[in-house]
């Protein structure tokens, strides 16, 4: 195949390379299919595929020149709508770059003016027939896994070869939580001094003196006049002060978290469009539902 017909695919920016299609025009079948799968990837391939069970518009030129006009906007818009999918619902397809072949391929069937005003699943079948196990080994992924983003790059960007679109953004507050010192507590003990008294119960002993005659038919006649000493010890309790450490009250200190509303304020922009009318136009504007 000469080189000006060939074209390649950018993963970068998703970008379908000029040459998908051209000088197809003139052959038909499966030689048409054969000759767009050698050169594009497995978009080519599955343009091949309907070009060769559909021919038509799919083995002509047109369909390079509308894979020319995929741009980093398209590829923004399927990105978006890729990362909204759950997991569950994207199958094998793990990332964006997988899958961009399917969007592309519904993209391309939304430039085919035999599609105009028909929907998806009115055109479904002839997508599908160009979703061939040799696109599926390429891509990774069945026709069932990829009908969802091939429908989404067909329905989103329409049939018209004029339509334009302004995506119109606006502003959220996104409000994250971080922790900060709000304040300290902080708990000492120290020592200080009381007087206190205590009542104790003391003995000691105390001597008695008695003094009485002695009778007569008891008196003795050997009795000694002298002097003599007697000496009777006498003994008593003192208090005696000792001090000991006791427990007698535990603190403990503890923390524990406290959830408390507060708003949170901020100003957001927000994106407006306005529409100038001339000459003869006809309103199809339809209000957006309230969010």
């Amino acid at each position: 195949m000469d080189r000006e017909n060939r074209s390649t695919h950018d993963p970068a920016t998703g970008s379908t390379a000029r040459g998908v299609g051209k000088g197809v025009g003139g052959v038909a079948g499966v030689a048409a299919g054969a000759a767009i799968g050698s050169v594009a990837g497995p978009v080519g391939t599955v343009i091949g595929g309907i070009a060769g069970a559909v021919g038509g518009w799919w083995a002509g030129k047109e369909v390079a020149d509308a894979a020319t006009s995929y741009n980093d906007v398209n590829d923004a818009e399927f990105r978006t709508h890729f990362t909204g999918l759950s997991k569950d619902s994207r199958g094998r397809i793990t990332s964006y770059e997988q899958a961009r072949p399917a969007y592309q391929v519904g993209y391309l069937a939304s430039r085919n003016p035999d599609y105009r005003g028909r929907s998806f699943d009115q055109i479904e079948s002839d997508l599908r027939r160009g979703w061939t196990p040799d696109v599926e080994k390429q891509t990774g992924y069945s026709w069932n896994e990829a009908r969802n983003a091939v429908a989404e790059g067909y329905t989103r960007r329409g049939n018209a070869d004029d339509e334009q679109r302004i995506t119109l953004a606006e502003e959220e507050l996104v409000v994250s939580k971080r922790p900060v010192k709000a304040g300290e507590v902080g708990v000492r003990k120290t020592v200080e001094s009381e007087h206190v008294s205590k009542s104790v119960p003391l003995t000691h002993e105390e001597v008695e003196i008695e003094r009485h005659p002695v009778a007569a038919d008891s008196r003795r006649d050997d009795v000694e006049i002298r002097e003599q000493n007697i000496r009777i010890p006498l003994t008593a309790e003192e208090p005696v002060v000792k001090k000991r450490a006791v427990a007698k009250e535990e603190v403990v200190v503890s923390k524990h978290a406290v959830e408390e509303k507060r708003n949170v304020e901020g100003d957001v922009r927000k994106e407006k469009v306005d529409i100038k009318k001339s000459g003869r136009t006809r309103d199809t504007d339809t209000d957006m539902p309230a969010r």
